[in-house]
């Protein structure tokens, strides 16, 4: 791995920590600063709606900026915020310091897949994605495990700083080894990218659409997975969490999967792949719910599905921007990084409803936005090919 991709994945192994640790923080932060858990939980829904505003508004805002000095002032900002969540004092306080860090975490990964896609070439760029959220990988097995581990033994306020210091090392990092990118087309005044000619393109909303349905189809079933696991599947505590264990490692091998394979066979046929390999876990839990050995199968698809998906829908919508003579590839990144998190919004609501009616009804409320998905995803582009900038459009200009 070179090292500037290692320094982009260790940025997205400190958002993702951020994002996913804070979900065991919360009895111990409202513990700490005698606030109620529902008021603490909110800080959870704060940070994803920053992440979703973020991503496509202040990537939009600022694609023509020097690359590397916005990923490094942006994850400076992240471990600002961080810094203040562990100095809080107030629930404001709290609320607005993991707002600002869902803002960068919105900035840093939009800006991250266009700039590992611009390292390699159009060739790799499926692989050199992957590679990128591949921290975000590592930090979805750990985080919570990890959180749960130190609130044992560290104060709450001990983990938004280790967060801090790793943002921050990972700031410096950017800047010593990630390098500057120029603009895609800067040297062609007539083919400057447009944020208008980028929302508006039908290829890319279908791409970004195809995002928001996998995720929302996937995440209707997974928000809900541990009651049936439960109540269903009639499993332990430590059963439960050894299926989680699968499904964790099985995400780790799909990113690094999911990345060769967009590059081998074009985003059509391995964006349809993924959707069905998700139609095939959520079909397999809502049939095979009491089997543990049904199940265990299930979220070995289910994670190798749903995070080989990462790398192949990135690409697909950078894809999609750069075929348009006048999209921006960053401005595409945020509205795929935001529908991916409307997408759980979304599917964690439908989801709800549908647990209403039973532990398994999830699966099966699952299965109408993944065919939607499927068949968003059968009108891709063909061939995962572009003009994406090749590692010779980088120079040392622009820092």
């Amino acid at each position: 791995m070179s090292l500037d991709l290692l320094a982009l994945s260790a940025c997205t192994f400190a958002l993702g920590f951020a994002e996913f640790v804070a979900v065991s923080l919360v009895p111990s932060i409202a513990a700490g600063t005698h606030l109620s858990v529902g008021s603490v939980g909110m800080m959870i829904g704060i940070y994803a709606i920053g992440v979703s505003i973020g991503a496509p508004t202040l990537s939009a805002i600022l694609a023509r900026a020097p690359r590397r000095r916005v990923l490094a002032t942006s994850m400076l900002l992240f471990a600002f915020g961080n810094l203040t969540s562990a100095l809080t004092t107030s629930l404001p306080m709290l609320l607005g310091s993991r707002l600002l860090a869902g803002l960068m975490h919105g900035v840093v990964l939009a800006l991250a897949s266009s700039t590992a896609a611009a390292a390699v070439g159009p060739e790799r760029s499926g692989n050199a994605i992957a590679t990128v959220f591949g921290g975000l990988t590592v930090a979805l097995m750990l985080g919570v495990p990890l959180g749960t581990l130190a609130g044992g033994y560290f104060r709450w306020q001990d983990v938004f700083i280790a967060i801090a210091f790793i943002g921050s090392v990972s700031s410096t990092a950017l800047m010593l080894f990630t390098p500057a990118v120029v603009g895609a087309r800067t040297a062609v005044a007539a083919d400057k990218p447009s944020v208008w000619a980028t929302v508006s393109d039908t290829a890319t909303l279908q791409s970004v659409a195809t995002t928001a349905l996998t995720y929302a189809g996937s995440f209707t079933g997974f928000t809900y997975v541990s009651v049936l696991l439960q109540q269903v599947t009639h499993l332990s505590a430590s059963g439960i969490t050894g299926m989680f264990a699968l499904y964790g490692v099985s995400a780790a091998l799909g990113n690094a999967i999911g990345g060769r394979f967009v590059d081998s066979v074009g985003s059509r046929l391995a964006s349809c792949t993924v959707v069905a390999g998700l139609v095939v876990a959520l079909g397999g839990a809502y049939l095979g719910g009491p089997s543990t050995v049904a199940m265990s199968g299930v979220m070995i698809v289910w994670g190798l599905a749903s995070f080989a998906a990462v790398p192949i829908l990135q690409k697909t919508v950078l894809v999609a921007a750069q075929q348009n003579r006048s999209g921006s590839p960053e401005v595409a990144s945020g509205m795929s990084i935001a529908a991916f998190n409307v997408g759980i919004a979304v599917g964690s609501v439908l989801g709800g409803f549908a647990s209403k009616h039973s532990p398994d009804a999830p699966m099966l409320a699952a299965l109408l936005p993944l065919i939607l998905a499927g068949l968003f995803a059968s009108r891709l582009a063909r061939h995962a090919q572009s003009r994406m900038p090749a590692a010779s459009n980088l120079t040392n200009h622009g820092v």
